[in-house]
């Protein structure tokens, strides 16, 4: 999720136009990124859809454009948290009632792999916790750095790598079984 820096500069001054280009641009982006969190589209679309209000009314007081991706993301991984813990006392990724999930919608970067192995590793996912979720959905789906990932869920950065890679070995030893 890369921003227009000038958009965001100009946004942040309260230009609608510009706004609307950064919000409509990344919108997918924020949804894939809650749906691979929280497991359920509608939901996902309700946390996007609050982030998006947060961040218009909040945005006035960035001060550095160059932080716009992070804070909208600490933004949407705030979100995403206080759903599941407002909403689920055991929660599991893998939904295959979920609306739009399954339904051809494009949530997943790699559109060439079949029903089958996204399942699999939904249900690899579902097996980890919620943080361990976010490093991984951070890091591996949407490419962040384990210093950047540190940041947008105010932890250390190796703590993050040793995370991820102890949750890659957790779903690697399940998509194995399997």
């Amino acid at each position: 999720m890369k921003y227009n820096q000038n958009d965001v500069s100009l946004a942040i001054k309260r230009d609608r136009k510009a706004f609307e280009n950064i919000s409509i641009d990344r919108n997918n982006d924020l949804y894939k990124m809650a749906l691979y969190m929280l497991g359920n589209s509608e939901l996902a679309k309700e946390v996007v859809s609050d982030t998006v209000m947060d961040v218009m009314v909040g945005i006035c007081k960035l001060k550095s454009p160059e932080r716009f991706e992070k804070w909208v993301l600490k933004i949407l991984t705030n979100k995403c948290k206080r759903k599941i813990k407002d909403k689920y006392n055991k929660f599991n990724v893998y939904n295959p009632n979920a609306i739009g999930a399954e339904a051809g919608e494009n949530v997943s970067k790699g559109e060439n792999i079949d029903h089958e192995t996204k399942t699999d590793v939904q249900i690899a996912l579902s097996k980890l916790n919620t943080k361990d979720r976010m490093i991984v959905s951070l890091c591996v789906v949407e490419g962040y750095k384990s210093s950047e990932v540190a940041e947008i869920l105010s932890m250390n950065s190796s703590t993050v790598r040793s995370r991820l890679n102890r949750s890659l070995k957790k779903m690697r030893e399940y998509l194995e079984v399997e």
